[in-house]
């Protein structure tokens, strides 16, 4: 085969490993998948404490996104535009707040959604060359990114009005009141929205000693977890069950958001204002759905909120549904529900990493410390099925001396027919003579693709290694994101630890390339010297071009990986170079052996 229908077979390879990794099925539930959709597209509203409270995290938001320095933005300088109008706070700070803000209760107020603009905010020295900057204000993030896209030209449907969007969050606040039991919006506070309090948040938001910052991300995550209405009943928007053609138990992720809007087109004054258009609510499927789509840590012990979202600390993690609560039923449904492969693999593996995760303390470390755990065991397994294959290999290696003088018997068999039918058919003497079976290697390969997709499926799905850092790195980020991300630099830990992590993947993986070549090579260095035939120099070249191609092919998916699984191929890469050693010693003993006989 020609070197570029080689190259091209390898990528071609790569490639299709890559889709079937990428089509891997999901363990999310539709409950799971609910809560996703509002990780994703959660509440638009921003509550606070009171109006200066507001202004603090608005000011602090808007120093976030434009790098401003928001201590010298004056209050005289705000302009707010929402249906209603526009308003300026220098001009009439009544009318200004009386738009800006909605009232609960004395302990809670919101910021309906529009834009705020900050005249002559830039960080320009000379302030007759500052610029106005505009930002939205009572949007989530994806509902901005919604925005967004249309004010830069990339869609040209309509957007829905701000008192629309404001009016989807009242009926999900409403739900979620009635649900909760918690009563009408009126009963709302901070703490029961969020979990925490604002001094909390207050606190956590302005603190830049590490020690006392991670001590209180630990107490609020813990209270978001258990008292949040929001983090516990939000799914509510995106969870309606219904029935199938068949009579089936299903839900429609879409039905509430249709619902309302249709609501709110009756209950809004006509004309007045644009509800969410058919090409809007289009766009806004799509786009939830492709985000919700490359979700895949549902595999978790216990119910929690181990699905990971975001690199937010605080706001990461969504309620799963745990996946072992009856171990031999839901191993069986593995089978039934998510196909062969799954039921035998992926689904024993994901349970074992989140069982010893959690056993080990669900510290980042724990999970590491699983992660090794499970790898070691999986990677001894596979090597007591394929030792017969390595061994085999091997002693090709010592047979080498009578295959090159099988080559040089008949050195005319790359052009010779005859002398190549001789030529195969004294090679596959020897190797029937000394116990070699040349297609053994293809074992390997047909063992080592599925069981290489069903651990990567198992590791991806596993709930545990979404959730949690090890020094300041998190699990979920990917690599190459980290390392784009230089805020805090060079205090930053986790772009250190990303650094790191990255070096010293991309060595081992070379190291266990190459160590085996090195191990044979040195096992052959007194094995008698022959001149290799022109073949066997050019079938060596293309095994180790290959060779190189998926090492680095390995490398650059390790950029993109989360760093859990980067942390999974060191430790394959490091038990790899043991193996080669273990092999290597018996080896050497198996041939003293046969000296001394």
């Amino acid at each position: 085969m020609k070197k570029s229908k080689k190259v091209g077979l390898t990528i071609a390879t790569c490639g299709a490993a890559l889709g079937i990794l990428a089509s891997c099925n999901s363990y999310c539930s539709a409950l799971d998948t609910s809560n996703f959709r509002y990780g994703y597209d959660p509440i638009n509203t921003t509550f606070y404490t009171s109006k200066d409270s507001a202004y603090e995290l608005i000011l602090s938001d808007f120093s976030s996104y434009t790098n401003v320095d928001s201590s010298k933005v004056k209050k005289e300088n705000l302009v707010y535009e929402n249906d209603q109008g526009s308003f300026s706070y220098s001009e009439n700070a009544t009318i200004f707040e009386e738009n800006l803000f909605k009232t609960y209760n004395t302990s809670l107020y919101s910021v309906n959604a529009g834009k705020i603009k900050i005249l002559k905010a830039t960080n320009e020295e000379d302030e007759a060359k500052r610029s106005d900057i505009n930002f939205y204000v009572g949007l989530s993030s994806f509902t901005a990114e919604m925005f967004n896209s249309v004010t830069a030209g990339t869609y040209s449907f309509n957007l829905p009005s701000y008192s629309v969007i404001d009016g989807m969050d009242e009926k999900l606040l409403t739900e979620v009141c009635t649900v909760s039991n918690t009563g009408d919006l009126s009963n709302l506070s901070f703490d029961k929205i969020y979990g925490y309090s604002y001094d909390e948040l207050k606190t956590y938001r302005s603190t830049t000693d590490s020690t006392e910052k991670n001590n209180l991300l630990k107490v609020m995550k813990k209270e978001r977890e258990e008292k949040s209405l929001l983090a516990n009943y939000g799914y509510l928007k995106h969870y309606t069950l219904t029935k199938d053609a068949k009579g089936n138990d299903t839900v429609d992720y879409t039905a509430k958001i249709k619902k309302w809007n249709a609501e709110l087109a009756d209950e809004l004054e006509n004309g007045e204002y644009r509800v969410m258009s058919t090409n809007y609510l289009a766009r806004y499927e799509t786009l939830l759905a492709s985000k919700v789509g490359q979700v895949k840590t549902c595999i978790s012990v216990n119910d929690g909120f181990y699905g990971s979202i975001s690199t937010d600390p605080l706001n990461t993690t969504v309620k799963i549904e745990g996946k072992a609560s009856d171990f031999w039923g839901d191993w069986g449904k593995a089978f039934t529900q998510h196909g062969f492969l799954e039921g035998l693999l992926v689904y024993p593996i994901g349970v074992s990493v989140e069982n010893l995760s959690h056993a080990l303390g669900m510290n980042g470390w724990g999970q590491i410390a699983a992660l090794c755990i499970v790898t070691i065991v999986i990677r001894l397994l596979f090597m007591l099925v394929t030792f017969p294959s390595t061994l085999s290999q091997s002693k090709m290696t010592e047979l080498q001396p009578e295959i090159q003088k099988l080559n040089q018997k008949y050195p005319n068999s790359k052009t010779n027919q005859y002398d190549k039918e001789r030529l195969a058919q004294a090679t596959m003497a020897l190797y029937k003579k000394n116990g070699v079976h040349p297609y053994r290697s293809f074992l390997v390969i047909i063992i080592q693709l599925p069981l290489f997709i069903s651990v990567w499926n198992a590791l991806s799905g596993s709930a545990s290694l979404a959730t949690d850092a090890v020094l300041g790195l998190n699990l979920s980020a990917s690599i190459m994101n980290t390392l784009s991300n230089f805020s805090g630099w060079p205090g930053n830990a986790g772009w250190w630890s990303a650094l790191i992590l990255i070096i010293l993947m991309s060595a081992a993986q070379i190291g266990a390339m190459l160590l085996p070549n090195l191990l044979t090579k040195k096992r052959s260095k007194n094995i008698a010297k022959l001149n290799k035939s022109d073949t066997q120099d050019q079938q060596g070249k293309q095994m180790k071009y290959m060779q190189w191609i998926m090492t680095i092919f390995v490398i650059i998916m390790g950029f993109q990986l989360p760093a859990a699984m980067g942390a999974y191929w060191l430790i394959g890469a490091l038990f790899s170079m043991f193996q080669s050693l273990i092999m290597h010693a018996i080896l050497v003993n198996k041939s003293k052996k046969n000296k001394n006989k």
